[in-house]
């Protein structure tokens, strides 16, 4: 306290000065047309920008809530075209979708992970196909009660059944651990009609992925002398170092056929 009064004594001008030009400056702009409504005009810009400002950051923090209701919503829709049998390469009632939000995501190591926040308590599995809007992210590997862990397409142990759009020669889309903007297309024939640019989607022969959902571009190929295939390079088609939201893919008819199968093999 003996301080606080001891600063007051020694600066105490100084504040009186400041008083007076407050005062001053009031009576002017009581007693002053012009400047009362220059003083109003300023005033009301700065409290506006402050307000604006505020306004701001409100909306941003909300931002996280706005995100999850338009990815619960965009679920609902594919959910309604798949009902209508709107959606050009799925039948309907075959697929429904749940969305799901990125709280862990790696694209630079060896084997890439990727961290959900929908467990088995929403209903997922392991072995479900995880997608964002029409682009391939990777396969359910590890489920908990209220999380699952995504195998990334970008890993050495993800295997992708892929084809060309405009035709059905199909092959293993595979990751060789370097760049996250390519993959590598195996087992096409040099008999193809292989161009750069040539889309590539999904061909549904795996219970992960229905057929059509796109993967990449071919950004070049070279003709491999010792074998009778093509080595291609995939761009591929999505950023996997900027997710957020994700859909994973409910396939209800999955065991039905795995069983089919099954048996085929015996």
């Amino acid at each position: 306290m003996r301080n606080l009064f001891a600063f007051l004594y020694r600066y105490h001008v100084f504040f009186v000065f400041i008083f007076m030009e407050v005062f001053s400056l009031g009576i002017i702009i009581q007693n002053n047309y012009y400047h009362a409504s220059q003083f109003s005009t300023s005033s009301n810009q700065i409290s506006g920008e402050i307000l604006k400002r505020f306004k701001n950051s409100v909306e941003y923090f909300s931002l996280s809530k706005t995100n999850e209701a338009l990815a619960e919503e965009n679920a609902k829709l594919k959910n309604k075209l798949l009902e209508n049998n709107m959606q050009e390469y799925i039948p309907a009632g075959m697929n429904k979708y749940m969305s799901a939000k990125i709280i862990k995501n790696s694209y630079n190591k060896r084997n890439n992970y990727l961290t959900i926040n929908k467990g088995s308590l929403h209903g997922i599995e392991k072995g479900m196909g995880v997608i964002v809007e029409n682009s391939i992210v990777g396969i359910v590997s590890h489920v908990s009660l209220h999380f699952a862990s995504v195998m990334s397409i970008l890993n050495k142990k993800a295997v992708i059944s892929t084809k060309f759009l405009k035709s059905n020669h199909f092959g293993s889309l595979m990751w060789d651990g370097k760049s996250h903007d390519f993959a590598q297309l195996y087992s096409i024939e040099k008999h193809v009609d292989v161009s750069i640019g040539d889309s590539l989607i999904t061909n549904g022969y795996s219970n992960i992925f229905p057929e059509g959902i796109k993967v990449g571009t071919v950004n070049r190929f070279e003709e491999d002398e010792t074998e009778n295939f093509y080595f291609i390079e995939v761009n591929l088609n999505l950023d996997y170092s900027n997710l957020d939201y994700v859909y994973v893919i409910q396939n209800p008819l999955k065991n039905e056929r795995t069983k089919l199968e099954k048996k085929q093999d015996e």
